[in-house]
């Protein structure tokens, strides 16, 4: 039979002390790392909330001129994350963490209320635009209106799937019987700033986007103004994300979008007032 070796009491007892100094020293570590995750104390001042808020991409230069007297008269920090409408419809039904939504059209709102992430009576109308045809500066190719798109080698406009200019120009030059025609010559764009992009670089000969696109620009021009017969009213939805942990701020920003601070913003950037039919 085996033997069991005993261990002297002074080696246990050794072994022993060490233990318990581990056991403190992983004690005080703890303690150390939880002091540096609590909140600072202050006095009196609060860290500001974060408001995550989708928002189609021509509406970027405004959105940055109303968006810091928001948040200084509400202690919130506004994250913007801009796209085409309908990328950001998906990201939202994907579970992308936002609390505001403001799209290019009210389609993607549609159908995020259809699939009950935003509620009906939430939503508010907050702008409209007017569609275009967007050419280089200088206007190399001369074209003037609708008539003249034949004379491009190429256009642009945005994807008809995702982004609301698009979807516009394929409306629009649809009821002109011309869709077909110039199709081919088409390259999409991913969303309205890189229809600019294209435009102002000279990659195409003309594209058809919003007039805000071109305020204040030097590198492309308005060549042609679509008639408001012509097509539907271009507007701009937005609406509080019912799942937001801040609810109440978020209804807030929507509700600030209305205000006259705020319109007399999107006027000035070449948006206009909210169509209201």
């Amino acid at each position: 039979m085996a033997r069991v070796k005993m261990v002297p009491l002074k080696a246990t007892a050794s072994v022993m002390r060490a233990l318990a100094g581990g056991l403190v020293a992983v004690a005080l570590l703890l303690t150390g790392c939880g002091a540096q995750n609590a909140a600072p104390a202050t006095s009196g001042s609060t860290a500001p909330t974060m408001l995550n808020v989708s928002a189609a991409a021509s509406l970027k230069s405004v959105m940055t001129s109303i968006a810091p007297a928001f948040e200084k008269a509400n202690n919130v920090k506004l994250v913007f994350n801009y796209g085409a409408s309908g990328v950001l419809m998906k990201q939202i039904e994907g579970g992308t963490p936002t609390d505001a939504f403001l799209s290019a059209a009210p389609a993607q709102v549609n159908t995020l209320t259809a699939d009950g992430l935003i509620s009906a009576d939430a939503t508010e109308t907050f702008a409209g635009n007017d569609l275009v045809i967007l050419v280089p500066a200088g206007n190399p190719k001369g074209i003037h209106g609708p008539g003249d798109l034949s004379k491009a080698t190429k256009l642009t406009t945005g994807d008809p799937i995702a982004a609301p200019h698009g979807a516009k120009a394929k409306e629009w030059l649809t009821n002109l019987g011309l869709w077909n025609t110039l199709l081919p010559k088409f390259v999409f764009a991913a969303n309205a700033a890189q229809t600019d992009d294209y435009v102002a670089r000279g990659e195409v000969d003309a594209g058809i986007g919003f007039a805000s696109d071109a305020k204040g620009r030097t590198d492309l021009e308005v060549a042609y103004t679509v008639p408001s017969s012509e097509i539907r009213p271009i507007k701009y939805v937005a609406a509080p994300i019912k799942a937001t942990p801040s609810p109440a701020l978020a209804e807030k920003f929507v509700t600030y979008l209305l205000s006259t601070e705020t319109q007399t913003a999107l006027v000035d950037a070449g948006f206009k007032p909210a169509p209201t039919k």
